[in-house]
């Protein structure tokens, strides 16, 4: 359980010694319950202060929860215990952020605080998913493989992320120097120009006219352009701070013109995690409660709910998803077959990987087309204002000699 308040407890263990730690649940009494399934007898238990990390450390990135999940999972294979594996970790990154990680989850567990709660508080706010699949690990017996699959995903994430800078840092460089040449060009070029229009008169350069109009707003108005931008950056990132935009955003990012894309994404990565629960034996109800908790799009999440709903009424899984909205049909139709055949599991795991792989690909082709596009467009652009200039000089320079 990683939802509800935080409770400090003071209970006395199975050997007679007294424990302290923290405990998760929606209320004291269901706290209070899951110690005592534990094997603790509770003394104190009271709401805890809202948890602040050591030093303002706002928890691990995606490259170093990766590299601890995946190490963990290696140690564990080797045969080694929970705390074992946590402190040959510590030992190896003393002084880092990932040590400081190790040594919290350590202290944490310990104190008999449960896995997956534990890597809640400990990793950060959004890498919560790693805690349903500790869970889903946990409930299937195979810890170590749930681990390793986490840690994939953030590969995964980081992989996706590098390839997306790769693919949009020429186009972005190529923007800001066109815009660049562009602020020179009404800024520096066609001022100088001005006192020759005067002189022949407006009418007879239209666009050079109009370049001079924009050059004459620019210089005016740049101060007042560049605050509101400023305004509108600042704006956008206090409403980011306050989740305010996370709603929003997620809608877009699963209802926009891109959606197929993106859901593929987002469905693709339930699938495998639903299909790697139910491969190492977990029940249907709560692969799919933790393949849900594991999904990171809170839209998604509602879509998904209803899913666990119709299963335990008695629907089939491939009937449910498919009134899933914007769900991946390729899925629907290898679910349906995974269920006649009694491969479900691994179905499950094969189309999400299809779905997740054949996203990617749509991705790297559109940025790869995105480069020469905006190439063309942004150079169209600059093309069009300088034979703006040339044309204007030109009817100035017949005027005069006519």
């Amino acid at each position: 359980m990683t939802d509800g308040q935080t409770f400090a407890y003071v209970a006395l263990g199975a050997d007679g010694k007294r424990v302290r730690g923290q405990v998760q649940g929606p209320s004291e009494q269901a706290a209070f319950e899951r110690l005592r399934r534990q094997g603790l007898s509770p003394l104190k238990l009271r709401p805890a202060a809202a948890q602040v990390r050591g030093g303002g450390d706002p928890g691990l990135g995606d490259r170093e929860s990766a590299e601890v999940l995946l190490s963990l999972a290696d140690l564990l294979e080797a045969g080694a215990d929970m705390r074992s594996a946590l402190n040959v970790l510590l030992s190896r990154a003393q002084g880092s952020r990932v040590a400081n990680a190790c040594r919290r989850l350590l202290q944490d567990i310990s104190a008999g605080e449960a896995l997956d709660a534990a890597f809640a508080r400990t990793l950060a706010p959004r890498h919560g998913f790693v805690a349903a699949l500790v869970a889903a690990g946990e409930a299937s017996g195979d810890l170590p493989q749930a681990l390793r699959r986490a840690g994939e995903m953030l590969e995964a994430a980081i992989k996706l992320r590098q390839q997306l800078v790769g693919a949009l840092a020429y186009p972005l460089f190529v923007l800001i120097s066109t815009l660049a040449a562009a602020g020179v060009i009404l800024l520096a070029v066609v001022p100088s120009l001005e006192p020759l229009v005067s002189e022949g008169g407006e009418g007879r350069a239209p666009i050079l006219s109009g370049l001079l109009a924009a050059s004459r707003l620019l210089r005016e108005q740049g101060f007042v352009f560049a605050g509101g931008l400023g305004g509108v950056i600042v704006l956008t990132l206090i409403l980011s701070r306050a989740g305010l935009l996370a709603r929003p955003l997620d809608r877009l990012w699963l209802a926009g013109p891109w959606r197929r894309t993106t859901c593929a994404l987002a469905f693709g990565g339930f699938a495998i995690s639903l299909g790697s629960m139910l491969t190492a034996g977990a029940p249907m109800s709560d692969a799919l409660r933790l393949a849900i908790r594991g999904v990171r799009s809170d839209l998604a999440k509602t879509r998904l709910r209803i899913v666990l709903q119709q299963v335990r009424q008695g629907v089939s899984l491939s009937q449910a998803l498919q009134a899933v909205k914007g769900f991946p049909p390729t899925i629907v139709r290898l679910v349906s077959v995974g269920e006649s055949a009694g491969a479900l599991g691994r179905m499950l795991q094969r189309s999400g990987k299809l779905e997740e792989d054949a996203a990617v690909r749509d991705i790297e082709a559109a940025a790869r087309l995105l480069g020469p596009v905006l190439i063309v467009l942004l150079g169209g652009l600059i093309g069009l204002m300088m034979a703006g200039l040339l044309s204007g000089v030109t009817e100035l320079g017949q005027a005069a000699l006519n």
